[in-house]
C-alpha cells in the first residue's frame, strides 16, 4: 500500500500544470486571441504597481475590471505586483512573450505608463 501511495504521489508531481492568465476571473489563455497589452502604472508615493490587461474585451477601461492579479488556491485575488517587471515575468511564465514596449508620460503630477504588447508563445 505504501509503495502504491508513493507511486501515485510521484505521478501527480510529474504532471505539468496548465498556465492560467486570469483577468477579472477570465482565463485569457483559453480565449481565441494571440495578443494582449499590459498597461502598467505605479501607485502614488511608491505604492504597488497596477497592471491592467487589454485583451480586446468589450468595455475595457483602466479600472479594477481589467486589473491583473495572481490568484491563491481558494481563487481569491492576491496583492498587487510590487513592480512592473514582476508582472511581466509572471505573464511570461504563463505562456506569453513581449513583442514591444513603450513608456508614456501624461504630464506633470501624473505617473508614467509602461505598455507591453504581449503575444502567446508559439508551441514548438
Amino acid at each position: 500500500m505504501k509503495l502504491l501511495s508513493a507511486l501515485l504521489f510521484f505521478c501527480v508531481l510529474s504532471f505539468q500544470t496548465v498556465a492560467q492568465l486570469v483577468v477579472n476571473r477570465v482565463d485569457i489563455n483559453q480565449l481565441d486571441i494571440g495578443y494582449c497589452q499590459l498597461i502598467c502604472e505605479y501607485g502614488s508615493l511608491g505604492g504597488k504597481a497596477r497592471i491592467y490587461v487589454d485583451y480586446g474585451q468589450a468595455n475595457f477601461r483602466e479600472g479594477t475590471v481589467g486589473e491583473l492579479r495572481n490568484f491563491n488556491s481558494e481563487g481569491e485575488p492576491t496583492e498587487r505586483f510590487d513592480t512592473v517587471m514582476q508582472a511581466v515575468n509572471f505573464v511570461e511564465k504563463q505562456g506569453w512573450e513581449v513583442v514591444s514596449s513603450q513608456v508614456t508620460h501624461a504630464g506633470s503630477g501624473s505617473s508614467n505608463q509602461f505598455i507591453y504588447l504581449m503575444r502567446k508563445k508559439r508551441k514548438a
